[in-house]
C-alpha cells in the first residue's frame, strides 16, 4: 500500500483510545462553564473597513488559553487580554516539534448573524493531530463553546464583507522543560484570532 493511501486511511479512522500517560485521577478536560474571563479595558483601534486589514497582520484584543499538567491535568479555561507566552528556551515544542494547529475563520452573513466554517471538521483533525503527537485529548465540544466565547467577544473585528473573515488560530503545544523526547509533564492550547 503507498504513502499517500497509508496516510488517507490512517485519517478516516476513529480515534476514541486515549493516550497512556493520562492519569485517571487527573481532570480529563475543561469545561467551558469554568471559563474566566479578564477583559481588556481598552477598546480596539479598529480601522474603518476591517476586510482591507491584510491577513496575519493584526491581532485581536484577547486570547485563550489552557494548561494541562500530568498531575492535575487540565486547568480552567480562560480568556484574557493577547499577551506574548512566557515559554521556557528548552520548550519541546522549539525542539521536537510538539506541536499542532488549525486554521479557522468566522464570517459575519447579510443578516448579521456570525458563523464558524465548519468548526467540528477543525477540532476532530486538531484532536486527532493531538493523539498522533502524544498531546493530551479534550473534549471537542467544550473547545468549541470556548471558541465561540472568543469570537462573540472579538465580534468588531469580523469583516462585514462576504470576501474576508476572521482568522482564528488554535494551537497546542508541548511547554514542558526537558532534554530527552519522551516526558509528558506539560502542555498549553491557545487561540489568537
Amino acid at each position: 500500500m503507498s504513502l499517500v493511501k497509508q496516510l488517507i486511511k490512517l485519517n478516516n479512522r476513529k480515534l476514541i483510545a486515549k493516550p497512556a500517560y493520562l492519569s485517571t485521577t487527573a481532570r480529563e478536560t475543561f469545561k467551558f462553564e469554568e471559563l474566566e474571563l479578564e477583559l481588556n479595558a481598552t477598546k480596539p483601534n479598529l480601522p474603518e473597513d476591517t476586510s482591507k486589514i491584510p491577513f496575519g497582520s493584526l491581532f485581536t484584543n484577547h486570547m485563550f488559553s489552557v494548561e494541562w499538567d500530568s498531575k492535575e491535568g487540565w486547568s480552567r479555561p480562560k480568556i484574557g487580554p493577547l499577551k506574548p507566552l512566557q515559554i521556557h528556551p528548552a520548550a519541546k515544542c522549539l525542539h521536537y516539534s510538539i506541536e499542532i494547529f488549525e486554521g479557522m475563520k468566522a464570517y459575519k452573513g447579510v443578516d448579521e448573524k456570525i458563523r464558524l466554517f465548519r468548526p467540528e471538521m477543525n477540532l476532530n483533525r486538531l484532536y486527532k493531530s493531538a493523539v498522533r503527537s502524544t498531546l493530551p485529548t479534550f473534549d471537542k465540544q467544550e473547545l468549541l463553546k470556548c471558541i465561540k466565547q472568543l469570537v462573540s467577544l472579538e465580534k468588531d473585528w469580523i469583516p462585514k464583507s462576504t470576501s474576508a473573515s476572521l482568522y482564528i488560530r488554535p494551537t497546542f503545544i508541548g511547554t514542558e522543560v526537558r532534554k530527552n523526547f519522551k516526558s509528558n509533564i506539560n502542555k498549553k492550547i491557545f487561540l489568537m484570532t
